[in-house]
Parts: C-alpha cells; sequence; structure tokens
C-alpha cells in the first residue's frame, strides 16, 4: 500500500540538530547539521509547508522499514548554477572540459538500506518536480552543498513486501 506524507498543512518549525521529528507511518526525520532544516511556509507561491533543508546539511529520512520506491516531489532554490572559480580551477588541474560537465551538483541523495548503499547526484529544479528513487532502501539522507537549499512538499512510498 502506498504511503505518504504531505508536509503543507503541518505547523512551521525549526529542527533542532539529532532531534527526532515523526512523521506518518513511522517515518522519522532528522538533520545533524547546525544550519536551518524543518518545516518552512512554501516560497514558490504554493500554499502551505513543505520539508526544507538548507545549505550545508544532511537531513537523514528514516522510514522505519525497507522502502521499494519513493516518489519525492521537490524543487531547489540556489543562485548558483555554474562553475565557480574552485570548480574551475578543480577542472583545469585534472585535465577536464567543463563544458563537457555540466554544472556541479547542488545536493546528494544517499540511500541506504539491507542491500547496500548508493549515493546519486541531485537534479536541479527550479519549479516542483518528482524524482522516482528505486530501492530497496530503508533510509535517504539528503546532504546539501552550500549553493542549494532543497524544498519538499510531499514524499509517498511504496514499503517492501517479501514474502
Amino acid at each position: 500500500m502506498q504511503q505518504h506524507q504531505y508536509f503543507a498543512r503541518l505547523q512551521p518549525r525549526n529542527f533542532i540538530p539529532h532531534a527526532i521529528w515523526q512523521g506518518n507511518y513511522g517515518l522519522s526525520i532528522s538533520s545533524s547539521c547546525t544550519s536551518y532544516a524543518g518545516l518552512a511556509t512554501a516560497v514558490n507561491g504554493n500554499p502551505g509547508t513543505e520539508l526544507v533543508i538548507g545549505q550545508n546539511n544532511d537531513l537523514k529520512i528514516d522510514f522505519g522499514k525497507e522502502v521499494d520506491s519513493l516518489m519525492m516531489e521537490f524543487y531547489v532554490v540556489s543562485d548558483r548554477l555554474e562553475f565557480d572559480e574552485d570548480d574551475l580551477i578543480e577542472c583545469e588541474y585534472l585535465g577536464l572540459d567543463p563544458e563537457l560537465l555540466g554544472p556541479p551538483p547542488l545536493y546528494w541523495l544517499t540511500l541506504s538500506g539491507l542491500a547496500g548503499t548508493e549515493i546519486v547526484p541531485g537534479h536541479y529544479a527550479s519549479s516542483p518536480t518528482r524524482q522516482l528513487l528505486l530501492g530497496p532502501f530503508r533510509t535517504l539522507t539528503i546532504s546539501t552543498t552550500q549553493a542549494g537549499t532543497v524544498h519538499i512538499p510531499a514524499l509517498s512510498w511504496q514499503p517492501a513486501v517479501r514474502h
């Protein structure tokens, strides 16, 4: 059975580092950094509240059991969509053409579970979009850089069913 966590009707609140926020169906969320993470009023004109992961942050979402798939509704707020000077210097040092690489990711997704760990670069989207993440995994950690803030209005997941 598909399970959902919509953040739109929840009260805005800051997450205290390492404290656990409990959601629906055994979902729990914690932030391990001191930069902003929490439930905040949407910034793109949508009514309500959304989960926001501020810059330089690691936010862990634990589903309480293995998940076969997750549909994450999200968008990214950033003022940096191109390489900065440090990125260009690193490309030059490594002998890489920055034109072929595209901009560096603004955040990463780490999927962890019984089958192991997978790290996936985050996609950039300036307006709400969806990304399907396939499991199995039990936790999702969203790690942001200093150049991006990730906004999540909703999560929908399919728990793993093993016979």
